[in-house]
């Protein structure tokens, strides 16, 4: 039977809004907690338990294959004393990117069920969080393991990361918008379905996209560019998580809300296509200036990476 160790630290790990209890063991070794795994994931801690030896969070069988060696490992329920001389159970800390970067594989290799897509939406902010400060770090501050920086700093920094992040994975796209573009090219739309045909992103890049300065949108095509795998073709996120929030994000937000208006008052696709073209009469106009200085400056600077 394995050593029983001491907890010598424990707190809370700020991770946006979940607190997840931690702890350092006598050992060395950083701890979340049972139930804070869960919470990492936003997801119950009582689930169907599919594969024998794994938390349910990562039980799916169509997961199996991603599984490593690793993470099989650090899957493994540890026991350890409490600060308050009670047997507690928790999981090695480094699971929770182990199980992130495990979504994200899967998602790449279009994998997931739609129930999941939740868990790799989690999953990319985690990811993108712990990347910038490193859970070991925000553990030992949590639990007060390491007093040598200023009290709270890497947690607020974490806080500041994932606050942002999940603005960027809000909907910005309401289900009217797509049900607006059935309609106009006589489809039948499917409520219940979040897939959509290769021409609406054709659509949204039209009439949404293509309204931004050039340089903008040619910018986040750049960090966001078309993938192939398994013979299909995709981008790994979506264009609007590369805006800002301060002017990318309610730009788009004010393009959405008066697209939507000029929708519901078109019979079809023609008669939206001419009746766009005179609400966006000023920003089409604005768009075809300001590409033509955009070519002008790629003409003048072609080395230039960047304008």
């Amino acid at each position: 039977m394995d050593k029983i160790h001491k907890a010598t630290h424990r707190g809370y790990l700020n991770l946006g809004d979940k607190q997840i209890p931690c702890a350092v063991l006598e050992n060395g070794m950083r701890i979340v907690s049972q139930t804070g795994l869960f919470l990492s994931f936003d997801r119950p801690r009582k689930g169907e338990k599919r594969l024998e030896d794994l938390p349910s969070v990562v039980g799916a069988k169509n997961l199996l294959p991603y599984v490593s060696n690793e993470l099989y490992e650090k899957s493994k329920p540890i026991e350890y004393y409490h600060t308050n001389g009670k047997i507690a159970t928790g999981y090695n800390a480094e699971i929770v990117p182990l199980i992130c970067e495990l979504y994200i594989s899967a998602f790449e290799e279009n994998i997931l069920k739609p129930s999941q897509y939740k868990l790799y939406a989690r999953s990319m902010i985690l990811i993108r969080a712990l990347a910038k400060v490193g859970i070991t770090a925000l553990i030992d501050e949590a639990t007060g393991f390491q007093n040598d920086r200023q009290a709270q700093a890497l947690q607020d920094l974490l806080k500041s990361y994932i606050s942002e992040d999940l603005l960027k994975w809000q909907k910005r796209f309401p289900n009217k918008f797509y049900k607006e573009i059935f309609r106009l090219y006589g489809w039948k739309y499917d409520e219940n379905s979040s897939k959509r045909p290769g021409w609406v992103g054709t659509f949204t890049r039209k009439y949404v996209y293509d309204l931004f300065p050039e340089a903008v949108i040619k910018e986040i095509e750049t960090i966001n560019p078309v993938v192939t795998k398994n013979n299909k073709s995709y981008r790994k996120n979506r264009h609007h998580q590369f805006l800002t929030t301060d002017i990318g994000l309610p730009q788009l937000d004010h393009y959405i809300s008066k697209l939507l208006g000029v929708m519901a008052l078109s019979k079809n696709n023609e008669d939206f296509d001419k009746n766009f073209n005179i609400a966006f009469s000023e920003e089409i106009n604005l768009k075809s200036k300001e590409k033509e200085l955009y070519n002008l400056q790629l003409e003048l600077y072609p080395k230039k990476d960047k304008i």
